[in-house]
């Protein structure tokens, strides 16, 4: 494999080269922005900008989000994409986080949304960025490409320093899993800009084949999930990227018709767990429509691997009986679990024990991940915190092992305690005293049954009190995943 884009220098030409792309481009509210005007601004915007520096940018899905992303690449500054507060959110708390994030990078302050300056007052020096008559000069190399937050699913935040030629291998890698010509390709996406899978997996993945790309915001998507398959059906994608929950709300809210999903060709389905009741429900639901089931790709990344870890080649269901322990033998059984494909050209992926010794095949075991698109600051192979196995050369996820529940030292999968409490949003913690599972109430419709939901949970493979929630409760990651590891902390025992 060639990369495009190993240096600074690299980027730069590419960013060149994509400014004499006219038939391709950004669609926002409606409006077509070829890459040719996006990349002007942005080089004009430029001129503000201190080479070297670290810039952060603050602000949801937008034009000008874009323009600002592009600008500190063309200045030779390294971006750093953080999520805004949300709209219900204190002060104090998103400060807090945002103080924390500056001073891990480095930065005083940034780029962020006209509509967020009086939001962040104390914290923020914000950058200005006019459009100058004159485009700026293309500044020097930068340390790293970007600076990528994960989303705390496990554990808080933490930065991740990625390279020029980490992000070309992976971007290079994505391309290359396209069907026919890359750059017949146009993508839909609501993912946040600050996510990797919005980043990478949409906007430079986009910029970089090159492709139209659709650009939606999460509000958009929030408010009425029927926005993301009607905007492919309109724009005729064939591409287009979500997690699991995503599904789940279209299955509640979404409508059908008007709809043809025939031209999409790739779904690629990550970020979390892929229910394999999910993938069913839903390509039954959307066959009527076009949605072909070999268009439903799940797929494995991380941040610190810039994204792309796996690839499938069509969803494949298995059922499995999985061993209570971490070196246990993997057989076939009546667990349905969802294939995320095979490593990506390049990428290692092995299933190692505790101590990062390598297990025998079918093992269950800890997914370390190493390759040229792992940031060059950790360790390699990485343990990704994962459990998984390997299964007729495919990789399957089965939970993260700060997660697991624990009852007379045999391990389980919180998941499957909480689908036994399906359709309520729930978190299954370890405590001191046993495992629970908190469920939350919903915004809409009438209370769970306590007495209801207890009796299901009497089929668990371990003892499991249930405990109602408010809505809200449950604390969610920047990219809406709940957040086990922060709702153990977070609940008080009663």
């Amino acid at each position: 494999m060639t990369p495009a884009c190993e240096s600074w220098g690299d980027l730069l030409e590419l960013l060149k080269a994509r400014r004499g792309v006219a038939h391709c481009g950004l669609y926002f509210e409606q409006a077509f922005y070829t890459y040719e005007e996006i990349l002007a601004t942005a080089a004009r915007q430029a001129g503000a900008l201190i080479p070297g520096s670290v810039v952060v940018l603050v602000g949801e899905n937008s034009l000008e989000l874009v323009q600002a992303l592009l600008a500190a690449w063309w200045a030779g500054c390294t971006p750093v994409c953080l999520p805004p507060p949300a709209r219900m959110q204190q002060a104090g708390p998103y400060e807090d986080f945002l103080r924390s994030c500056l001073d891990h990078v480095g930065a005083t302050g940034g780029w962020c949304d006209a509509r967020l300056e009086k939001r962040l007052p104390g914290v923020w020096r914000t950058l200005p960025l006019p459009s100058a008559e004159v485009e700026a000069p293309p500044g020097p190399e930068a340390t790293c490409a970007y600076i990528q937050f994960s989303s705390g699913t496990t554990w808080e935040p933490r930065a991740t320093r990625l390279s020029h030629a980490n992000l070309a291998h992976n971007l290079e890698a994505i391309a290359r899993q396209l069907p026919g010509e890359r750059t017949q390709h146009s993508c839909v996406s609501w993912l946040p800009l600050y996510h990797d899978m919005g980043l990478v997996g949409c906007l430079l993945s986009a910029l970089y084949a090159p492709g139209s790309l659709s650009l939606l915001t999460p509000l958009q998507f929030a408010l009425r999930p029927d926005n993301w398959l009607q905007t492919i059906s309109q724009r005729r994608a064939s591409i287009s990227v979500a997690p699991n929950f995503a599904l789940e709300q279209v299955l509640q809210r979404g409508a059908t018709q008007d709809l043809d999903l025939s031209c999409l060709q790739m779904l690629l389905l990550g970020s979390e767990t892929i229910r394999a009741e999910t993938l069913r429900q839903f390509h039954a639901k959307y066959a009527g429509c076009g949605l072909s089931w070999e268009a439903l790709r799940p797929v494995y990344g991380l941040a610190e691997n810039t994204l792309a870890v796996t690839f499938s080649s069509g969803a494949r269901v298995q059922g499995f009986c999985l061993p209570g322990e971490i070196g246990g033998q993997v057989t076939t059984g009546s667990r349905q679990l969802v294939s995320l494909g095979k490593p990506i050209a390049a990428v290692q992926v092995s299933i190692c024990d505790e101590q990062g010794q390598p297990l025998p095949p079918g093992s269950l075991g800890c997914i370390r991940v190493a390759g040229p698109s792992l940031a060059s600051n950790l360790p390699s192979p990485y343990d990704t915190g994962d459990l998984g196995f390997f299964w007729e050369d495919e990789l399957y996820f089965v939970t993260r092992r700060k997660d697991v529940l624990v009852h007379h030292a045999r391990k389980h999968d919180p998941e499957v305690v909480e689908q036994l409490v399906l359709p309520f949003e729930s978190a299954a913690v370890q405590q001191e005293h046993g495992a629970v599972c908190l469920i939350e109430r919903p915004r809409r419709g009438p209370a769970p049954d306590l007495e209801e939901l207890q009796r299901r949970l009497g089929s668990a493979p371990l003892p499991v009190r249930a405990q109602l929630v408010d809505s809200g409760w449950l604390p969610r990651t920047s990219s809406g995943k709940i957040s086990r590891y922060r709702a153990r902390q977070k609940y008080v025992p009663l």
